[in-house]
């Protein structure tokens, strides 16, 4: 989940890209995550990752706005102030979206409790970045826990390195 975005702005989730999914989500902060109806692992792999996908364009072109914006170049650090924003205005709102998207799509048979953790994982992640944006711009992945555990589902496009 680590990306790279602005030169030596490294961005831990955009994996979302996105984190997760795309989508246009809430702004809930509740770390209770519940899927829905069955959907057949193809179709879950498939529209998840499609999902992800789209977050992480929509989500570098909202970066690249914001840098656009600010004036901040690829060399430089957005500074704390500039973090906080960024981390409010375009990456918490594109990964809840994912996280909202994938919930959606409910999960595949037998697969229920994983996609829940996984899904109850990122939220909790994302909660704590909200809480604390300079996680996003940290060394760490903050969101390493939820990559390994989406990408077990085969939602290789979410929680990307990057």
């Amino acid at each position: 989940m680590h990306r790279r975005l602005i030169g030596p702005l490294s961005v831990g989730a955009l994996l979302f890209a996105g984190l997760l999914v795309a989508g246009c989500g809430s702004s809930s902060s509740s770390t209770t995550t519940t899927t829905t109806a069955a959907i057949s692992k193809a179709e879950f792999v498939a529209k998840g990752n499609a999902i992800c996908a789209a977050g992480t364009k929509k989500e570098e072109a909202g970066f690249m706005a914001f840098a656009k914006q600010h004036g901040i170049s690829e060399k430089e650090e957005p500074t704390k102030a500039q973090q906080a924003e960024l981390v409010e205005t375009v990456f918490a709102p594109n990964i809840q979206s994912q996280i909202d998207s994938v919930k959606a799509l409910g999960a595949p048979s037998g697969e229920e409790q994983q996609v829940t953790s996984a899904l109850e994982t990122a939220q909790e992640t994302l909660n704590k970045v909200k809480a604390k944006p300079e996680l996003a711009f940290s060394e760490q992945n903050p969101f390493k826990a939820t990559g390994e555990q989406l990408h077990a589902l085969g939602l290789t496009q979410c929680a990307k390195e990057g």
